[in-house]
């Protein structure tokens, strides 16, 4: 019997415009995506214009499903993300609620499904006030509503196992550079991985923002593409 662990990244649909797209870490909250969405950005994919390091969410992406359905408003969100960016991406892990509505005015979408234990999800939602099975039965929901919205879609796709991330995090960082298409020396690889931690409290123990910033300034030469236009919060 092989005792291999499995990769911690399955690519469903490989990525035909690599180095270029709208990234969308799609999965449940306390699911892993704000970890995943931090490896990003480090890997050099701008995780929004106005980030909150807690949770790698950028703020006024996160404020439009409070607001009515417009296309033209998720439009013109993602026309300035990518002004200055040819790849850049979202984190929200509630936006399967809305996103399939506003889906067909996100330019070149790219996949990121982050898949975490429905329980062990419940057990950080019922720390967090909710009660467990309030937060089992939203977290079955939701993930199987990312399934099946994925399912649905042919644009490129990467799953990555939460638990196999912890396990892992050198060949789940490597297996997202090479789905999103950006280039990662060994050097940025090393920093992402140590920043890796379970239960790590952002931005507390691991601030990606701060961290991607350190590494722009330390060694990439001043002439190099760095994060356009992006405000650096806190």
């Amino acid at each position: 019997m092989s005792t291999t662990i499995p990769d911690p990244c399955t690519v469903v649909r490989t990525n035909p415009h690599p180095g270029r797209g709208s990234v969308l870490v799609l999965g449940t909250p306390r699911g892993g995506t704000s970890v995943v969405a931090g490896i990003c950005h480090m890997l050099g994919v701008p995780m929004g214009r106005d980030i909150d390091a807690s949770n790698m969410e950028d703020r006024e992406f996160r404020r439009l499903r409070t607001l009515p359905f417009s296309g033209e408003r998720t439009s013109a969100f993602f026309a300035d993300l990518r002004r200055d960016n040819p790849i850049a991406g979202v984190k929200d892990p509630a936006a399967i609620d809305w996103l399939p509505e506003h889906y067909h005015v996100v330019p070149e979408p790219m996949l990121v499904v982050v898949s975490r234990d429905v329980y062990a999800v419940a057990q950080r939602e019922e720390v967090s006030g909710s009660t467990f099975f309030d937060a089992l039965q939203g977290a079955i929901r939701r993930k199987y509503a990312v399934l099946d919205f994925v399912q649905r879609v042919a644009d490129p796709l990467i799953v990555v196992s939460y638990e196999r991330l912890m396990q892992d995090p050198q060949l789940a960082v490597e297996s997202l550079a090479e789905f999103l298409g950006v280039g990662a020396e060994s050097e940025l690889i090393d920093r992402i991985v140590s920043r890796v931690r379970p239960h790590a409290d952002m931005p507390n123990d691991v601030n990606f923002v701060n961290a991607r910033v350190e590494y722009e300034l330390e060694c990439l030469p001043a002439s190099s593409s760095r994060h356009g236009s992006t405000r650096h919060a806190g």
